[in-house]
């Protein structure tokens, strides 16, 4: 009898320190539970010469991820078009969870390195009429793993685990055209489900007692992406990105278990959850300024002060500001000959920075970018790099990412269609 007392109040000290867990969330820095790896500011996959032109998407002429970024933009591409991109992503974090928030502490940053298929698109055109389809891996919110090991004269009294995945993917369906020599008009409709997944694990072996704190998350929603591109002449062009505010739903499941040799006890909730995701405006512009050379510039406005979150029926507090993300690229198109044929060689260079919306941090990524590629009339394999260097969270964290992207464009009369 005095065992299960103890092993009840054992129970009763562990549901106290898991709620003070939780409250220690109260500042995890830019990473939140929700919060998409890397950056909370996302338009559209980031596809190798995107990447290298310093996340310049909006103007430029690129492929079928212009789905998830300005659907105008797909009017202007070769007549049928495929596009995909894997990419490999190595991101700093510190604070996150119960990591660095009060509950356990590491000597440093912690990384988290993950390969993915950001991207497959294809677009066709019939008349002035482009019909556009793609799928993205939108957002991404794996963590990095943890153990914990108390141990003691050679033996492990206490273990604890922590960890946390999940992922985004946005499904999308286009319609643009081409009026006229100065202007294209596109539409998209988005998709979006996924899902997020976390658990705790604490065991103490000396009393055989086990605690599970396990929480599931199922994502959708749905979204309206407005295009536009503008030529004011043969050199100069001008982009528009719109996303109007969304909100996406979360079907929320937990499960608390406490499992020791004597008993098993578990209580399970279930909640319907709302994310208010705010107005993402983007301008970009393109220049062409010889045959050989173009530049790009973009800024892209998210309203992240109208943003709102609801975790298990309770509205949390995010003090977030608006943000701005702003990038300029350059792209030089060579060309070399090789097997008997003339190949295309274009070189990436580009500048970015990225603001988070966390206000009480302020944290901000500045990233250079660059990359190359090759190709020829039917297709085209670029690579690119963006290495960005953070401030404002006083732990300098770094984030990269590799890109590669084939573009498939087979060759036809119709293909020849540009910007006129």
């Amino acid at each position: 009898m005095k065992k299960k007392t103890g092993n009840i109040f054992i129970l009763i000290i562990l549901l106290l320190t898991l709620t003070t867990a939780g409250l220690a969330q109260a500042g995890p820095g830019q990473y939140t539970e929700e919060a998409p790896l890397g950056s909370w500011n996302i338009l559209g996959p980031d596809t190798a010469p995107i990447l290298g032109a310093g996340f310049c998407q909006i103007a430029r002429v690129g492929s079928s991820s212009a789905v998830f970024a300005n659907p105008a933009l797909l009017s202007l591409l070769p007549a049928t078009h495929f596009s995909s991109t894997p990419s490999f992503n190595q991101t700093q974090l510190f604070r996150y969870w119960l990591v660095n928030t009060g509950v356990v502490t590491t000597s440093g940053n912690l990384t988290y390195r993950n390969w993915q298929v950001d991207h497959f698109g294809f677009s066709h055109r019939i008349g002035y009429w482009t019909l556009g389809l793609g799928a993205a891996l939108s957002e991404n919110y794996g963590r990095p793993g943890l153990e914990y090991r108390y141990v003691y004269n050679q033996q492990v009294y206490n273990q604890l685990q922590i960890w946390q995945t999940g992922h985004l993917t946005s499904y999308g369906l286009s319609l643009a055209r081409q009026f006229n020599r100065h202007l294209s008009l596109g539409i998209s409709l988005i998709y979006e489900r996924g899902h997020l997944e976390r658990s705790l694990d604490e065991f103490w072996f000396q009393e055989e007692i086990q605690m599970i704190d396990y929480r599931y998350q199922e994502i959708t929603g749905f979204r309206v992406l407005a295009g536009l591109i503008y030529s004011l002449n043969d050199r100069l062009f001008f982009g528009l990105s719109l996303t109007p505010p969304y909100t996406r739903r979360i079907k929320s499941e937990s499960s608390l278990k406490y499992i020791s040799a004597l008993t098993e006890i578990e209580t399970a909730g279930q909640a319907s959850d709302r994310v208010r995701r705010p107005l993402i405006l983007g301008l970009g512009s393109r220049l062409i300024i010889n045959r050989s050379l173009e530049g790009y510039m973009e800024a892209v406005f998210f309203n992240w002060r109208k943003y709102a979150f609801t975790y298990f029926g309770e509205e949390q507090t995010r003090d977030f500001r608006n943000t701005i993300r702003v990038g300029t690229g350059l792209e030089y198109r060579g060309k070399l000959q090789f097997l008997g044929c003339i190949w295309s060689t274009p070189y990436f260079l580009g500048l970015a920075v990225d603001q988070q919306p966390v206000a009480e941090y302020k944290s901000t990524y500045i990233f250079i970018t660059f990359g190359s590629g090759i190709g020829n009339e039917i297709l085209r394999l670029s690579f690119s790099t963006a290495i960005g260097l953070e401030s404002g969270s006083g732990q300098k964290l770094k984030r990269q990412k590799i890109a590669l992207t084939l573009d498939i464009h087979p060759r036809s009369r119709k293909n020849q269609a540009e910007i006129r």
